[in-house]
């Protein structure tokens, strides 16, 4: 897998086997089922060459097993990371970390399942550190899909707009179909716009506010 140029690992996986990611302790039985994603730091490390990559959450959350063998991907230009409210993101900032060359950052969903691993990445928890994993990472253009329009996603967007040194542009696409409150509700729709305002008066990041 060495000469891999693009990678999509799709896993899925269930509540009960997230709950065994999650525990406090290692020491895991022989059988039980969290063993078998053992297997998924060969795979990260076959396809550390590749330009472009995505990840859905079950799989960003089970990367967390294998944070500290995390290998560096010096060739990743693109990296696609799909959130869900019930799906961590406590390897996201070793992925930050490990991506000395990113240039393009999408993210599908800035609502994630809250751990005390995941505050180095985002603005959820604070953390002494916060922003580490961001100051690392060149990446220029963040791409937001998904979008709702609420105060936790602005605080996200602030966040990154903070933290990333190389950012040139942010782009936030809001679904059609979407949160119809974003779309229908003025006061929201105000309130959104007007801080996206600010945020191009503060930064030098041009932040972008568009209909996918």
């Amino acid at each position: 897998m060495e000469n891999l140029f693009e990678a999509q690992i799709t896993l899925l996986v269930c509540d009960q086997q997230i709950k065994r990611v999650r525990a406090p302790n290692n020491e895991l039985l022989e059988d039980d089922v969290v063993r078998h994603f053992g297997n998924l730091v060969k795979l990260i490390n076959g396809i550390k060459n590749v330009t472009r990559l995505r990840f859905n959450a079950d799989t960003l959350e089970v990367l967390s097993l294998c944070c500290e063998s995390m290998p560096v991907f010096n060739n990743l230009k693109f990296l696609y990371i799909k959130s869900d409210k019930s799906r961590g993101w406590q390897a996201t900032p070793f992925l930050l970390r490990n991506c000395p060359h990113l240039e393009y950052l999408i993210i599908e969903g800035l609502v994630h399942h809250l751990t005390d691993k995941c505050g180095d990445a985002c603005d959820c928890i604070y953390r002494k550190d916060k922003g580490r994993s961001l100051r690392s990472c060149p990446v220029n253009v963040i791409v937001i899909l998904a979008f709702r329009g609420t105060m936790k996603e602005m605080n996200m967007i602030e966040h990154f707009l903070d933290y990333f040194p190389c950012l040139k542009n942010i782009k936030i696409f809001i679904e059609k179909n979407g949160d119809p409150e974003l779309r229908s509700d003025p006061e929201v729709w105000e309130s959104v716009v007007g801080m996206i305002e600010e945020f191009n008066e503060m930064y030098s990041c041009d932040v972008q506010l568009l209909m996918k």
